[in-house]
């Protein structure tokens, strides 16, 4: 655990705001990131993101995140704007992003996606001066590689309007060992440490990755790319500015941006459709004394609790935040599933279709006659989903079927069944 707590970020080039982001405009420039994913899906009801976004946050009610809401894909890469234009078609959407090669992919592709409410911005995060004007806000894998995250996360907490969610992903500082000692390593190696050489990274990054010439962690970690195209060894190996942070450094920089943990995001969690490999934030301990104490801890210490247990297992700092100065009310953990009992729920039934990457670099809409999501492979959800049919509260329902309702069966069930990546359930408001 010392190593872990005395390790570095990748920190050798960051210097002022305006230097790192020359730095990353050039590296994005030279790797645009990520590719173009093979399919990208759609459903028939126009709502139906928009509608799941706001069970993620506990909102039953659907009002959170506002029917048409004005987004903002911060740091949008070479396709989250075209494809958050695509989920949110009711949206007006903004992306912006410091690459124009990333934002002449993200164009391409949403033109082929047939988008009509997208923007697209060549820009800086830390050179933007929107005040106050998005709904809703996502930035998730950037801030991490600027020179002072802090200030870049505060021009997003001044973007929101006060009733604003913003969706952050940081790196998780346990996932992180073996990544930023590599990085590291490779610039002493290549003797780039104050002036970047992504050429000469790469070609060393390929040698090793080929010929490790150790054992252990490092050889198994550095294998696994040694088929990976440019850009994702390039992102994982050679990123050339790179902080880290914990559950706790994470929601100590919102506070000082005057912002608070809302959620996780579901997105932070390893998942199936139905949740069966599902990681929660929310430890079971199998001593109900402990179980009991760890319980009654507000919702970030649990989270802490987690993130310093599981380690290196532990799931994303990926998190739903908001203004502490917020209108609305923040429900705890345990609110939301307590109304989540009180609520009644019907099977999502919509169809979805896929736009489709063909052998002409071309998305292609492919329609799909199959309902979705379908139904659970687990007895006990798809039992769950089944039941909603007689009309009743999920608590009741639950009772039906004689299962506990103890705060961490309800909150696993609720995530397994109510969320956007188990997207089974949806509340009758």
């Amino acid at each position: 655990m010392a190593f872990v707590d005395s390790i570095d970020d990748n920190l050798s080039l960051s210097s002022t705001p305006h230097a790192v982001d020359r730095i990353n405009k050039d590296f994005y420039g030279r790797f645009p990131f990520p590719w173009r994913p093979k399919s990208v899906d759609s459903t028939s009801d126009p709502d139906f993101v928009q509608i799941m976004l706001n069970q993620n946050l506990g909102d039953w009610t659907h009002q959170m995140v506002p029917a048409t809401p004005h987004i903002w894909v911060a740091g949008c890469g070479t396709n989250q704007a075209a494809i958050t234009a695509v989920h949110f078609p009711n949206a007006a959407v903004l992306g912006s992003d410091i690459s124009e090669t990333s934002l002449g992919i993200c164009q391409a592709t949403a033109q082929d996606l047939g988008c009509t409410n997208l923007e697209l911005c060549n820009e800086s995060i830390n050179q933007s001066g929107y005040e106050q004007r998005f709904d809703y806000i996502i930035c998730t894998g950037v801030i991490h590689h600027n020179a002072d995250p802090e200030a870049t996360l505060r021009k997003l907490a001044g973007a929101l309007k006060p009733a604003g969610v913003l969706e952050l992903m940081v790196y998780n500082r346990y996932h992180r060992i073996l990544t930023a000692a590599f990085q590291k390593g490779v610039r002493l190696l290549a003797q780039t440490e104050l002036q970047p050489d992504f050429q000469k990274e790469l070609f060393i990054t390929r040698a090793l990755a080929n010929d490790f010439p150790g054992q252990g962690l490092m050889r198994q970690f550095v294998n696994n790319f040694k088929q990976a195209p440019d850009p994702q060894i390039a992102d994982a190996l050679i990123q050339p500015v790179e902080n880290s942070y914990t559950v706790d450094t994470l929601e100590d920089m919102a506070r000082r941006c005057d912002l608070e943990f809302l959620a996780p995001s579901p997105s932070s969690m390893s998942n199936v459709l139905d949740g069966v490999s599902h990681v929660n934030w929310n430890l079971r301990f199998s001593q109900a004394d402990i179980q009991k104490e760890y319980d009654k801890l507000p919702d970030s210490c649990r989270w802490q609790i987690t993130n310093l247990l599981l380690c290196e297992s532990s799931p994303m700092l990926w998190f739903y935040l908001r203004r502490t100065d917020s209108p609305k009310k923040r429900n705890t953990e345990q609110q939301i599933c307590d109304s989540f009992l009180r609520t009644r729920f019907k099977p999502n039934t919509v169809r979805r279709d896929a736009y489709v990457l063909t052998q002409d670099n071309k998305y292609r809409k492919v329609k799909s006659a199959l309902p979705y999501p379908g139904l659970p492979s687990k007895l006990q959800l798809r039992q769950i989903v089944e039941a909603t049919a007689m009309g009743l509260p999920m608590g009741r329902t639950l009772d039906s079927l004689h299962i506990s309702r103890d705060f961490a069966t309800i909150n696993d069930l609720r995530l397994r069944l109510t969320t956007s990546v188990s997207p089974f359930l949806r509340s009758i408001a």
